[in-house]
């Protein structure tokens, strides 16, 4: 049973498995709405999962031993955004969260971009998994394919040059986040003082070629105020593809990482309302209580979050962002077995089947769908 829209849940402590959720017949009905094709044989029997934001393979695990390709397919996974980090080489971990350290020569991050995305592809292909390209590319993944979403946090590589995004579309990228932690000429994040007033010109200009060209537009670490303007100029809807919800924005003036990248409910609900998408990451807090009350390792916490954004924003809005490698020791979940957990927890808190297919995986092959351009 769903809780009323504003109520908390919490898990119960012996889970209920004497009546199993028989997930075929809501499979077939998500694949009409969000996908063609035949279901294959793993997706009838367990629901496939999507991660609208991870760095697997590419931060602390060496890439050719990764076991990326092995742990999707043993975990049905159908689809996941996998994130080149545009600004990696000029950030670092400090005392004060993850911060800018040096400035990149001309043109560093466009050949570092370059580089990632060629050994991205090149790993996909040694293990067959299907790049992401177009609508019937997600149909295929939802039907039982292992897909990879090329995608990026932050479109510092294009340096600027929004007509640059043309090469990188022919590289594959179909999943763009235009700012993480580096300063940009496309507009302000969550983590440091404002500069632009929300997106730049060649910021809005850049949603507007990312609708055109068929790129996810994703709006995490932007400001609000780069938010409003993004849902004024979109014509698809967009993604806020991980971080958490709270009742008030964060700000670069908070004490924390945690506090600065919070997303208002007001700003969600925006996303929402104009059909996007809001993953929740996996970053456990260093202490429990807080209104992130999720800490390290803590999957059934992990899931009543997911739970209680759905009550709050709707069952069509909420998928997994789970961050992996990205969110430093205090990760909730690292790899594909852990987040088929968080599903089980979603399972036990009695979400219903047809929610927990959303949040799992149609919500994101719904929305990216509607960015593809054929």
């Amino acid at each position: 049973m769903i809780p009323l829209y504003g109520t908390r849940v919490s898990l119960r402590t012996e889970p209920d498995r004497t009546k199993p959720m028989q997930r075929r017949s809501f499979l077939l009905a998500a694949a009409s709405l969000y996908a063609t094709g035949p279901i294959s044989a793993w997706a009838q029997t367990r629901v496939p999962i999507a991660d609208v934001h991870t760095h697997y393979g590419l931060i602390s695990r060496k890439l050719p031993d990764s076991g990326l390709a092995d742990d999707m397919r043993a975990q049905g996974v159908a689809l996941v955004a996998w994130k080149h980090v545009a600004d990696g080489r000029w950030i670092r971990r400090t005392s004060n969260g993850i911060e800018q350290v040096r400035e990149p020569a001309p043109g560093a991050v466009a050949r570092f971009f370059n580089e990632r995305l060629q050994l991205m592809q090149a790993y996909a292909s040694a293990h067959k998994l299907r790049v992401v390209l177009t609508r019937a590319d997600v149909d295929a993944c939802v039907s039982g394919d292992a897909g990879m979403v090329l995608a990026c946090e932050g479109a510092d590589f294009l340096e600027g040059r929004v007509e640059d995004l043309r090469a990188a579309f022919d590289l594959g990228l179909r999943h763009l986040q235009f700012v993480h932690y580096i300063r940009s000429p496309v507009g302000d994040f969550q983590t440091a003082a404002p500069v632009h007033h929300g997106f730049s010109e060649m910021g809005k200009r850049l949603i507007e070629a990312c609708n055109t060209m068929g790129v996810l537009v994703d709006l995490a670490h932007s400001t609000g105020v780069a938010v409003n303007q993004a849902l004024e100029i979109a014509k698809a809807p967009v993604i806020w593809s991980h971080g958490w919800v709270d009742t008030e924005e964060g700000t670069w003036r908070d004490s924390s990482g945690l506090l600065r990248r919070r997303l208002s409910l007001a700003h969600a609900k925006k996303i929402a309302a104009r059909g996007g998408v809001i993953g929740l990451w996996g970053l456990g807090a260093a202490r429990p209580g807080g209104p992130w009350n999720v800490t390290a390792r803590d999957t059934q916490g992990y899931a009543r979050e997911l739970a209680n954004l759905v009550n709050s924003i709707g069952a069509d809005h909420v998928a997994l962002g789970t961050d992996i490698e990205g969110v430093g020791p205090n990760w909730v979940v690292n790899n594909y077995a852990d987040v088929r957990r968080v599903i089980e927890h979603l399972e036990d808190l009695r979400l219903g089947a047809a929610v927990i297919e959303r949040v799992a995986y149609a919500n994101y092959a719904r929305v990216l769908k509607a960015a593809l351009a054929s």
